[in-house]
């Protein structure tokens, strides 16, 4: 009995030592839309909504390309096939907006500006045409559903123009269970790998993954992540048990910041903040 309590305080002693250590070597973590999303919106977008003039409406639909950018910003440009009721015609389109998330709330707005030469054929002749919308949307939450942009809580999701040469023109609306599908992979899932050297302070590197459609012509089924750079600095508390780490992204990768509470033991972060691809990261 009296060996047995001369070891048990030399075993409570050794306890924290063996748990509470710095951080060291490979560490990774990942979120997915159900825990904790961010958002790459790059890729093709399927736009359907309604063009409502003198009483009646017609389908109006095309298809743009966007380019989500590091700071958030939302760009496009190129040629598409518009279809306006029974007419398929072509217009050239300008794409322009943001994108922010604070929490579980991730929205998106851009504008899209199509003009279209009066060699395209509308209702039997020639004429020249002007759309313009702007979308107001935000990512589905129920994580039940397919990955898509709908309707915020407030505010019309769609509205706009279309103007037509010699035939005059009307008003762009959402239609009826308006939503955009996102592209394939891009799911709200994203993952940091971090390389740790714990010396007198903490250092290393680290690649943030954000989930998104990969490259032209590449099977869906195989995963897909835009890839951003940082470097790694933070430090360790023996006491505590707990490493601050700071995350900045290199050339190529700025303006990408992420500060984590790394908890010994545990599999998650205890707290994140920070900016990604113009998204408020708060966990």
């Amino acid at each position: 009995m009296k060996n047995r309590l001369l070891f048990l305080p030399a075993l409570l002693l050794s306890l924290p030592l063996a748990w509470a250590q710095a951080p060291s070597g490979q560490v990774s973590f990942a979120f997915d839309r159900t825990t904790f999303p961010v958002w790459d919106f790059t890729g093709p977008y399927q736009l359907n909504q309604q063009l409502v003039g003198s009483g009646s409406s017609l389908p109006l639909s095309f298809v743009v390309n966007i380019t989500h950018d590091l700071a958030g910003r939302l760009s496009g440009a190129g040629t598409t096939v518009v279809t306006l009721g029974p007419n398929v015609v072509a217009a050239n389109y300008v794409l322009s907006g943001g994108v922010s998330l604070s929490g579980n709330d991730t929205r998106a707005s851009f504008s899209v500006s199509l003009a279209g030469s009066g060699l395209n054929i509308i209702a039997g002749r020639q004429h020249s045409f002007h759309i313009s919308v702007t979308y107001n949307l935000t990512v589905d939450p129920d994580p039940a559903n397919p990955p898509a942009l709908i309707a915020p809580v407030r505010g019309a999701p769609v509205r706009g123009s279309v103007s037509i040469s010699g035939l005059g023109g009307g008003s762009v609306i959402p239609g009826e269970d308006f939503r955009v599908l996102l592209p394939p992979g891009v799911d709200g899932g994203w993952s940091v790998n971090m390389d740790i050297l714990p010396l007198n302070r903490l250092a290393g590197t680290a690649t943030i993954l954000v989930h998104n459609p990969g490259a032209p012509g590449q099977a869906v089924y195989l995963p897909a992540a835009r890839t951003l750079s940082a470097n790694l600095a933070g430090s360790y508390s023996p006491t505590l048990a707990l490493s601050q780490v700071q995350l900045t992204g290199v050339a190529g990768s700025s303006p990408t910041t992420l500060d984590l509470t790394l908890v010994s033991g545990e599999n998650q972060p205890g707290r994140i903040t920070g900016r990604i691809l113009g998204q408020t990261v708060r966990y």
